[in-house]
């Protein structure tokens, strides 16, 4: 279906039938049932490729590609190949092996290119083939048809040095909906490429905001992370005239203050963090206080904060996952 010229689809093809014949056939002489799974597959991979047919159909821009092994050697069971219609791309890769390779496809197979009277052998790179802009600040985002997963790369990258595979038996690529951004202070596609490291996932600009929001997860999973809440629930309050360990309270400050200012920085706004923190330390406190919160002489007075505490007492205890809640 991805192949220039016209596909061609036998009879019980799409429906896994075993018996061939012809169209001198005047009926099949095998009963038989179509293969669901096949049906569904069909559904799932090839007919949404044929509704974009004509991406693959022509032959002006197709470029095949050979993969590359790091051992240096180029390995034929990998058929690459792209093409291009307008401002649409594509890239197929399939693996027809049963085994494992990986390598990079980077310059085209060699063609002729008619030069006045005589003919040439030229080569394109990957990015000259995808028609994508030779420019560090160039990047390409792009989805794979087969997992439904996105991914970037460097344009300047792809020109360069190619786009690195590694597959396993049998498997396949079809990489479309090609589309080029650029890296700026308020778009760091450069970082988030980075960050993902060739990773695939359901949606780039929403990786995108993982990336801006990091500032922000260090410190929030610093302060969230378990050697903080081991030493919480080491300096939990046991006796009425004990108090919480400083140190582990002081920690808490400091990975409070620099999640809150971290927050304020995204928010461009400094304006009460230190209340905030105040507020996550006092609540702290009052949390690791519960156990001997009944004998405070304002909790003894009133009877609805006895019932309260004694019913969050009675399903704390030394329970790790309450505590951490």
């Amino acid at each position: 279906v991805t192949m220039p010229g016209l596909p061609m689809f036998g009879h019980g093809q799409i429906e896994g039938l075993r018996e061939k014949y012809g169209m001198e056939y005047r009926r099949a002489y095998w009963k038989e049932e179509p293969n669901t799974g096949l049906v569904q597959a069909h559904e799932r991979y090839i007919f949404p490729l044929l509704r974009r047919r004509r991406l693959f159909a022509g032959s002006e821009s197709f470029l095949l590609y050979d993969l590359h092994t790091p051992e240096g050697h180029v390995n034929k069971d990998v058929f690459a190949y792209s093409n291009r219609l307008g401002d649409e791309r594509c890239l197929v890769v399939y693996h027809n092996r049963y085994a494992q390779t990986r390598g990079t496809i980077h310059t085209s197979v060699p063609y002729a290119v008619p030069v006045g009277e005589e003919t040439v052998l030229v080569r394109k790179s990957l990015g000259e083939g995808l028609d994508l802009h030779d420019d560090p600040a160039a990047f390409c985002i792009f989805c794979d048809h087969v997992s439904g997963l996105e991914y970037i790369r460097s344009s300047q990258e792809l020109h360069n040095r190619g786009l690195y595979l590694e597959l396993e038996a049998y498997q396949r690529h079809v990489f479309l909906d090609f589309r080029e951004v650029w890296h700026d202070d308020s778009h760091p596609y450069a970082d988030l490429a980075a960050y993902l490291d060739g990773r695939g996932v359901p949606s780039v600009e929403k990786a995108m905001g993982e990336v801006l929001l990091q500032p922000i997860h260090v410190p929030f999973k610093e302060l969230i992370g378990a050697a903080t809440f081991r030493s919480l629930v080491a300096a939990r309050v046991l006796h009425a005239d004990a108090q919480p360990d400083p140190l582990a309270i002081q920690r808490v400050r400091g990975a409070a203050a620099r999640l809150v200012q971290a927050i304020a920085e995204a928010e461009n706004s400094d304006s009460g963090a230190d209340a905030v923190t105040d507020e996550i330390v006092r609540r702290l406190i009052a949390a690791l206080r519960l156990p001997v919160l009944t004998d405070a002489t304002w909790c003894i007075a009133s009877p609805d904060c006895q019932a309260a505490v004694s019913l969050v007492n009675r399903h704390l205890d030394d329970d790790l996952g309450a505590w951490g809640i």
